[in-house]
């Protein structure tokens, strides 16, 4: 199964996909070619001369055709989106195949994005990967490097980012916590639910008791059913009770199995903060085990 890490900033791509290109422009500082429009594109770099190759994600930013270019949408650049949580040496062998195939199918320049969770793989996969004819220099975004957002305003006009960031460092600051608030609640219910799913189960027990705390003062109900069914589960069943439920029904959506054992330490315990960290794990375990280590 994918990992938590790895899937995470690609399914906020693939809902959004003008996020690449935020996220892009924010690691190089350089403006994109002008565009009206952000798409996921076909990640496969194919070609009757290698192997078939699929990247993570490829986003394709487009302007509307001149005269004499036809009626379609016209590609001006396309970015290529690979998370990676360990360093993988077939990676600079297999990257330069994508960029070329992709820029041959779509005719337009092609932009590498590599997602790292630490700065130190980011350093190993930042280096230009030498074709001997020139060289393809990757971009990297270190996901530690991220500074939780505190600024109101900056979470609601880049929720997103927001919640990434919160994701990928999370903490208990009040401030940042607010804004994630901000964030969520500037997304649609589809998106709000998506990303509140990941971005709880990397937080901490205070930290989640210090969000249900704002949540709670702000008459806010959580929209997604991972996280939100322990709260109003909890209040009409008492919280304790709300919150095993809820482990189960997660653990069992993911298709893990429960002995009667595990069951029972589930249900049986009225510990809220182990509770709520058993709530963090299930989003992530794929056996019985991981909830307990």
């Amino acid at each position: 199964m994918p990992s938590f890490e790895h899937e995470f900033p690609v399914d906020l791509i693939r809902n959004d996909p003008a996020f690449a290109a935020e996220l892009l422009q924010e690691v190089t500082g350089v403006p994109l070619p002008e565009h009206t429009r952000v798409r996921c594109g076909a990640a496969e770099a194919t070609s009757t001369a290698i192997a078939h190759l699929t990247s993570d994600n490829v986003v394709v930013c487009e302007r509307p055709p001149l005269p004499r270019e036809g009626d379609d949408p016209v590609p001006v650049l396309a970015i290529v989106t690979e998370p990676q949580r360990g360093w993988d040496s077939r990676k600079p062998y297999s990257w330069p195949a994508y960029v070329a195939n992709i820029r041959h199918r779509l005719r337009c320049p092609v932009a590498l994005l590599v997602l790292t969770p630490d700065t130190p793989l980011g350093l190993r996969y930042s280096k230009p990967i030498d074709l001997g004819c020139g060289e393809i220099r990757p971009t990297v975004l270190a996901l530690d490097t991220l500074e939780p957002v505190t600024d109101h305003r900056v979470a609601k006009e880049r929720p997103v980012l927001t919640v990434l960031a919160m994701a990928s460092n999370p903490t208990e600051d009040r401030a940042a916590l607010e804004a994630l608030f901000t964030a969520l609640r500037s997304l649609d219910t589809s998106a709000s639910s998506l990303y509140s799913d990941y971005v709880l189960a990397a937080l901490s027990a205070a930290a989640l008791g210090s969000l249900e705390e704002i949540m709670k003062l702000r008459d806010y109900e959580f929209r997604t059913e991972l996280i939100g069914r322990p709260f109003r589960e909890g209040q009409a069943k008492g919280k304790a009770e709300g919150m095993s439920d809820a482990i189960l029904g997660i653990l069992d959506e993911r298709g893990v199995e429960l002995s009667p054992e595990v069951r029972d330490r589930i249900t049986s315990s009225a510990d809220p903060d182990e509770l709520r960290r058993w709530v963090r794990r299930a989003a992530r375990a794929t056996r019985a085990e991981d909830l307990f280590t």
